[in-house]
């Protein structure tokens, strides 16, 4: 259940600093607005909640791996050098108290346009080349984590993309608050608990012991599913209207997806192709070669 905002009269008096303040949109812990910096520029103030009582073991985990995630994602975002992935704003990771609440806070760039989740629900047919651009967008922002920092974005999805309308940056993934170092220690509180969105997780996601051998097919699976419902105007490849989500995970491991061209008949072979390739169960099925996806898509 999404977090309920905070008032502008709390976040004035515990950010003095920061002006404008305007909601955006909130998840289980986390808070976002729109806010105008000293130096007089737009930013986005991203604010996690922290359990107030650490009494309890449980607490103290949960506490840690909220902490332990914003720190992670800031010091990720801090060494990755791509212009299809959001970048860090002005304002360093602090923990403060907001009305009455342990928080963390920080700020990333404030980016033009509006999410793919709502460019979606218009219900709109976009392009070839706009979906080969969604698609190019999202592989050099995957190859930039795996390559260069062995991370696997774990929640790559419609909400967690901005389509910009800059010509250099056309896509820009966001949100890397469960993305995860397969060279470092997971920060997940219950191991149980897979954190992914089960509309986009890979089936492999699924396994008890999935930390061992996740790669950046994972997240080709979820840049497939969301180039299908692009491309699709809103129709998920797996995902039927009323499906709560054991029956969504039951879908995502046992039923086989639509074909994009059951859809889109009007788009190039090669690319539905290529989107349906992405969608494979088996992740040894999926393209691995990140630059030959580059250069179909070209």
């Amino acid at each position: 259940m999404p977090s309920a905002p905070f008032t502008a009269e709390a976040l004035a008096i515990a950010l003095p600093n920061l002006t404008g303040f305007e909601f955006i949109k909130s998840g289980s812990f986390k808070s976002v607005y729109r806010v105008n910096t000293a130096s007089g520029s737009e930013e986005v103030l991203k604010i996690i909640r922290l359990p107030q009582d650490v009494s309890s073991d449980e607490a103290r985990l949960l506490r840690d791996q909220e902490f332990g995630r914003a720190q992670r994602e800031v010091e990720l975002l801090g060494r990755i050098d791509c212009a299809f992935i959001v970048r860090l704003g002005t304002i360093a990771p602090n923990v403060m108290t907001i009305g009455g609440e342990p928080c963390v806070t920080y700020t990333e760039e404030m980016l033009p346009g509006r999410d793919l989740e709502t460019v979606i629900a218009a219900r709109q047919h976009p392009t070839a080349e706009e979906i080969k651009s969604l698609l190019a967008s999202l592989i050099v922002a995957i190859r930039a984590l795996w390559t260069d920092h062995r991370t696997v974005h774990r929640d790559i999805k419609p909400a967690n993309i901005f389509a910009t309308e800059l010509a250099g940056r056309p896509y820009v993934l966001l949100d890397l608050g469960i993305a995860y170092n397969v060279n470092e220690r997971g920060l997940t509180a219950n191991p149980a608990h897979i954190p992914a969105t089960p509309l986009y997780m890979a089936p492999e996601m699924l396994d008890p012991n999935f930390r061992e051998t996740l790669s950046y097919r994972a997240d080709l699976y979820a840049a497939g599913v969301t180039a299908f419902e692009f491309a699709a105007g809103g129709i998920h490849p797996l995902a039927q209207t009323g499906d709560n989500v054991m029956k969504t995970l039951t879908r995502v491991l046992h039923q086989e997806p639509l074909r994009l061209a059951s859809v889109r008949p009007d788009l190039p072979v090669r690319l539905t192709a290529l989107i349906d390739q992405l969608n494979k169960k088996n992740p040894a099925l999926r393209p691995g070669n990140l630059a030959i996806i580059l250069n179909a898509l070209r």
